[in-house]
């Protein structure tokens, strides 16, 4: 037990330095020293260019029987977590009984985690800078499946269509041409993969800093008050990992993947769900809430979820 404790601490003692970068972004909003209209901005920053560079310089890593056959377990492994995710989204939603027109957000966000804005810094802060490789991947069958699947769960098949020019992003196009020079054992010359490992370095604490500035543009008092929003989060930030755990990690042995899986199932619903639901006509208000709950709880679930099951 006390061994557990100690892990517990180890882990949670690094989180706490993403919970820090957090306050900062949530204090600049609180106190007006930063715009919360500027928070879009920075958003954008994020995903276009720190996030992208971030992918990048992370899979210049040698290219190796090894590290190729860790990728092909990975991917795996990652479409395994989403057919299982679907699984226990559609169960829980029809199991709380769901109005109709809340469903597809409550889907939505118990399948798409927050892997980008979150699974990049805390892989980085628990695995190391060899985890981004396999985090970059991951993302890359995250974004396919959330510009297409995702789509449909929010428009309920109907309305506005998967429109495939919506693949072509910069997070995919980072994780493409990523891959592509790893496995053609392609170094990018220096100043240019200098320039490009300086730009990823601001992903992490910028991702922490925008999440704070986003936390505190909801109203904390309207986002707590729907009991299905807790079910959703609970669901999402404890029994998605545990079942990837129990479920699926048996047939992946490797433990660094299945520590990286663990974690990215472990992560809060994608900062991104209120951004879709407005955009093909969902409750936003609803992401919101659910986007504000498991984000605060992931905080003390995520030290919990990998320093039980990892």
């Amino acid at each position: 037990m006390s061994g557990m404790i100690a892990d517990f601490l180890v882990v949670a003692d690094q989180i706490f330095i993403l919970v820090l970068l957090i306050a900062a972004g949530y204090v600049a909003v609180a106190t007006k020293i930063v715009d919360p209209r500027a928070t879009r901005g920075l958003s954008g920053l994020l995903i276009n260019i720190t996030l992208p560079a971030l992918i990048v310089a992370s899979m210049q890593v040698p290219f190796t029987p090894e590290r190729l056959a860790g990728a092909e377990t990975l991917v795996l492994a990652t479409g395994a977590l989403y057919i299982i995710s679907f699984a226990i989204a559609w169960a829980v939603s029809k199991a709380m009984r769901v109005p109709a027109t809340e469903e597809g957000v409550f889907q939505f966000a118990i399948v798409f985690g927050n892997v980008g804005f979150m699974g990049f810094p805390v892989a980085l802060t628990l695995f190391g800078p060899d985890s981004l490789f396999y985090v970059a991947i991951f993302n890359l069958i995250f974004n396919i499946l959330v510009f297409s699947v995702g789509i449909m769960m929010l428009t309920g098949g109907k309305g506005k269509e998967f429109d495939l020019r919506l693949l072509v992003n910069p997070g995919i196009a980072a994780s493409i041409v990523g891959l592509a020079l790893f496995l053609g054992s392609v170094e990018i010359p220096s100043p240019v993969i200098d320039s490009i490992d300086l730009l990823g370095g601001v992903t992490t604490p910028l991702a922490m800093i925008i999440v704070g500035a986003m936390l505190a543009t909801f109203p904390a008092r309207e986002m707590i008050g729907n009991w299905r929003i807790w079910v959703a989060s609970a669901v999402l930030l404890l029994a998605v990992p545990a079942a990837y755990c129990y479920l699926i990690a048996p047939f992946f042995p490797d433990p660094y993947i299945s520590g990286i899986m663990i974690t990215m199932a472990a992560m809060p619903a994608a900062a991104n769900t209120v951004i879709f639901a407005e955009q093909y006509g969902a409750d936003s208000k609803l992401a919101s809430q659910i986007v504000f709950v498991s984000t605060i709880g992931s905080l003390v679930t995520i030290p919990l979820v990998t320093t039980v099951l990892l």
